[in-house]
């Protein structure tokens, strides 16, 4: 059963599921206590196999969500984990690592507008490297104050779904009204002074000021006005009641806490916190004074009414204080307390966006209607010079004439100089005044310079640097880059980190810049995607063992990247965090020469436990694939060869070796086959060896017997004491073959070709196939992988080759000979292709996966990929029918 119970609700909730399937991103922005969190709480209980990574702006936020989940009765624990950017600040890397291997397949960002830069960079910003395949869900308010982080805006601007303004939410009863509305100037001395100020910049010194009379008329409107004490005891539904007093900021409650009494009256008890308030049970008047904040919106029961303290004249916190109030309080009658006299239309205008959404609008009480309405002639007048002052200027940018003119500077008889002047200090906050938005939009459209020549080269910078961000999506600009208008963007953020580093950036370029996702330190934003990639590959191998030459799908050479990590680890160049993070995944330290030493070294000791010695056959390879006899013959020969040997045998290897009793004396190879051989003869009357007869420890003895017969033939490589021995052992022999069949008339080089074709046998029979590396040498040192190559080469380029007789080729054929390599190889990868997509119904292939046959299938599917993709077409149109008849996928799905 669905928990929204509001069309409006209901129909947010729809639009945001098709936002995250068709652009895995969505935005819902919507009014403080609207129901945010149950559009949530309603597609998770859509998706039950989802998990979800809920992340929250601040402890009071997680509070609220903590006591909503409660109240619809759901859990968390293995499927949702609710989270802080306080709490994720202080992860360490293990922490990280169980974030990734938690695997969300949603990422919810809970009051994204109140996030900082620092939140974006610290908190958000990881989770998208090691969480790539999830999806975002992003919650926040319309009418959030102050400057959330422009990365943020910047990503989630088109991805917002079904917004929702106050006068809306209120309309539609997601919000309830307030009772009654009444709107009070607190203190009145301010109000007034920036009225005074803003009459002064428009007036010209020595000639009469038309608005000096208006002024003097609303100043006694205000005159006439009862103390603001005396109208808020005339507001208060019961001067024994609980109020709710909401400032815009923490000074401002300080200061409105401060002065409570005196508004109040004396004997009002004032509290700060929520529960000596909720506790106090006195028959007198009770307020909790509280600064704007999520915590705000939390019920408040028994509450008879709402002050808002405001400051400023801005819509934005106006509309979230009382939104928030409204979720807290409910219907209940609401008192505002401004200090700008431009603060009072914004309830006008609430009023009427309500009256537009088709509801009846909340009773409003004026007392201040003289006020408001004298207020309201004296701003006409205000604007209407404000307009003679602007259509002087525009008149002149219509003329050619710059607006960076002297302060004396006047056109047409209008002081434009001066009140130019006005208008950039009143917006940098220099100056008393009223600016609006709107009217700084307007300037700008005339080509207003609202800084110096030298801040407005720096406003340059930051915008082609904001453009770059939009199509790069970081700021990491080369050094020697530059835009489009020819401005050189790389060499500007260079000087800019220079700058930040030296300290001598001032912080409010500094929170530009970090705003626009600006990256200090470049190797350190470098270091932490490697680190996502690292993680990622840890969690699909379970090891950090990375080979070399491994690169990421995205083009990422890990393997060199952790390398390099090892060698900086030893340089002691790596910061304690970089190390922690990287220990998380479990990296060994230590050279990968070691490393596979070590391995190789514990193969040996489980050998040797089983054999009572480290006599390895050289074709020994254990259980984990691990070549075991070639890596014992490689000890030996790099302690009796060292200068010759890439291998190092040091004393410390040696004593490990000489404890599994090894034989560092170098064996007579032949003398140990001519001894297998005779012990042959013993047990079998001949030497008539099956072509697959191999000895005990991995000795091809018919092969080797072949050989000799050769060389005994040749008369040549041989010493008179072994000529002897093997006549000895060959006498009774002669009627037999101890190869391939040969013509009774036979040839030196066809014998020759005959032995060889013998060993092409034997590997093919061991193998399955012909496809021989080039560098193989057989048991016997016979180039095995160099003469099929030749073979290849002669039937193509010399087809009337000795090497490649009708004969010849009937004899190879039989055996498998595949005579185009490259495309038997590719048949072979693409029959294991086939395999996988049997088994897993789809050819996404991991990049490192292996067939049971050790054929790396994941890299050779990569390849195919990259063949693709390149301009010079690497695959035939053949062979693309094929990868797609399988159902390939040419572009790996990536993060949004």
């Amino acid at each position: 059963m669905s928990i929204l119970v509001d069309d409006s609700n209901k129909t947010a909730c729809r639009a945001a599921e098709a936002g995250l399937q068709q652009k895995n991103c969505a935005a819902l922005v919507r009014p403080a206590g609207t129901g945010k969190g149950c559009i949530v709480w309603e597609l998770l209980d859509a998706h039950p196999e989802m998990r979800v990574l809920w992340v929250v702006s601040c402890a009071a936020r997680l509070e609220l969500r903590r006591a909503l989940t409660k109240r619809l009765g759901r859990t968390l624990g293995d499927r949702v984990r609710l989270m802080s950017c306080e709490q994720l600040a202080v992860q360490n890397a293990l922490d990280w690592v169980a974030l990734a291997e938690f695997r969300p397949g949603l990422l919810v960002l809970d009051g994204w507008r109140e996030m900082s830069a620092k939140d974006w960079t610290d908190c958000v910003q990881p989770l998208f490297r090691l969480c790539p395949g999830a999806k975002l869900l992003a919650l926040g308010e319309p009418d959030a104050p102050g400057d959330s982080c422009r990365a943020a805006e910047e990503m989630l601007a088109d991805a917002i779904v079904e917004p929702l303004a106050l006068g809306g939410a209120m309309a539609e009863g997601l919000l309830p009204m307030p009772a009654s509305y009444t709107a009070l100037l607190w203190p009145l001395e301010d109000a007034m002074a920036r009225l005074r100020a803003e009459v002064k910049n428009l007036h010209l010194p020595g000639c009469p000021d038309p608005n000096a009379e208006k002024y003097q008329a609303l100043s006694i409107a205000v005159e006439k006005l009862p103390p603001v004490e005396q109208l808020l005891a005339q507001w208060l539904p019961d001067d024994a009641g609980r109020y709710l007093v909401l400032c815009e900021d923490d000074a401002a409650a300080a200061q409105t806490a401060e002065q409570a009494e005196k508004l109040f009256g004396a004997g009002t008890h004032i509290y700060k916190d929520a529960e000596g308030f909720a506790a106090d049970e006195a028959a007198t008047l009770r307020l909790l004074v509280c600064a704007n904040g999520p915590a705000v919106q939390a019920p408040l029961a028994g509450i008879s009414g709402v002050v808002l303290v405001r400051r400023s004249a801005g819509p934005a916190a106006y509309r979230q204080m009382l939104a928030r109030a409204l979720a807290a309080c409910g219907s209940v009658p609401v008192a505002e307390l401004s200090a700008a006299f431009g603060a009072l239309t914004c309830v006008q205008q609430l009023r009427k966006e309500c009256s537009a959404a088709g509801a009846e609008a909340f009773p409003l009480e004026e007392p201040l209607s003289a006020c408001r309405r004298a207020y309201r002639q004296l701003r006409r007048a205000l604007d209407s010079d404000w307009e003679r002052y602007y259509a002087a200027a525009k008149q002149m940018t219509a003329e050619g004439k710059t607006l960076d003119v002297p302060r004396s500077y006047s056109f047409g008889g209008v002081a434009v100089g001066r009140w130019l002047e006005n208008q950039r200090l009143v917006r940098a906050g220099k100056k008393k005044g009223c600016l609006t938005a709107e009217q700084a939009a307007r300037l700008d459209k005339i080509g207003m310079n609202w800084k110096k020549r030298l801040e407005l080269a720096w406003e340059n910078g930051c915008a082609s640097a904001r453009r770059y961000r939009g199509s790069h999506s970081d700021l990491l600009v080369p050094v020697h880059y530059k835009d489009k208008d020819g401005f050189a963007l790389g060499e500007w953020i260079v000087y800019n980190r220079q700058r930040y580093l030296s300290g001598n950036l001032p912080s409010d370029r500094v929170e530009r810049l970090e705003a626009l996702g600006m990256v200090w330190d470049t190797g350190s934003i470098l270091w932490e995607k490697s680190y996502a990639a690292a993680v990622q590959y840890y969690l699909e191998n379970h090891t950090l063992e990375i080979p070399v030459k491994y690169v990421t799908p995205d083009g990422m050479a890990l393997g060199v990247w952790l390398g390099s990590q090892r060698a900086a680890y030893k340089e002691g160049v790596l910061t304690d965090a970089q190390i922690e993070k990287l220990e998380a995944l479990g990296v060994d330290w230590t050279n990968r020469n070691d490393r596979k030493w070590q391995t190789a070294y514990e193969a040996a000791v489980k050998y040797h436990a089983a054999h009572g010695n480290l006599d390895v056959p050289t074709e020994y390879t254990d259980e984990d694939g691990i070549l075991l006899g070639k890596w014992v013959s490689r000890q030996r020969y790099a302690w009796q060869n060292p200068e010759r040997s890439s291998a190092r045998v040091t004393p410390e290897r040696k004593a490990l070796l000489d404890e599994l009793g090894m034989n560092w004396e170098k064996t007579d190879s032949w003398q140990h086959r001519y001894e297998l051989a005779v012990e042959y003869k013993k047990e079998h009357g001949s030497l008539a060896v099956p072509a697959q007869y191999r000895t005990e420890d991995g000795i091809w003895l018919g092969s080797w017997l072949s050989r000799q017969k050769q060389m005994l033939r040749e008369g040549k490589k041989l010493s008179a004491e072994r000529r002897a021995a093997l006549k000895e052992l060959f006498k009774g022999e002669k009627g037999r073959r101890l190869s391939a069949s040969v013509p009774p008339a036979c040839s030196v080089r066809e014998q020759n070709w005959l032995d060889n074709y013998q060993s092409a046998r034997l590997y093919a029979e061991k193998k399955g196939s012909l496809l021989v590396p080039a560098g193989y040498v057989d048991e016997n040192g016979f180039r095995l992988g160099v003469w099929i190559s030749n073979l290849r080469a002669a039937r193509k380029a010399r087809p009337g080759s000795f090497q490649v007789t009708p004969e010849h080729i009937a004899l190879l054929d039989a055996i498998g000979m595949q005579w185009d390599a490259r495309e038997a190889k590719w048949a072979g990868a693409f029959r294991r292709a086939e395999e996988y997509c049997a088994a897993h119904g789809n050819l996404l292939v991991p990049v490192n996966y292996k067939t049971e046959d050790g054929f790396c299938l994941g890299d050779w599917v990569r390849r195919m990929r990259e063949n693709y993709a390149c301009a010079e077409k690497k695959l035939t149109a053949e062979r693309i029918a094929k990868l797609e008849a399988l159902g390939m996928v040419w572009t790996v799905p990536q993060e949004c």
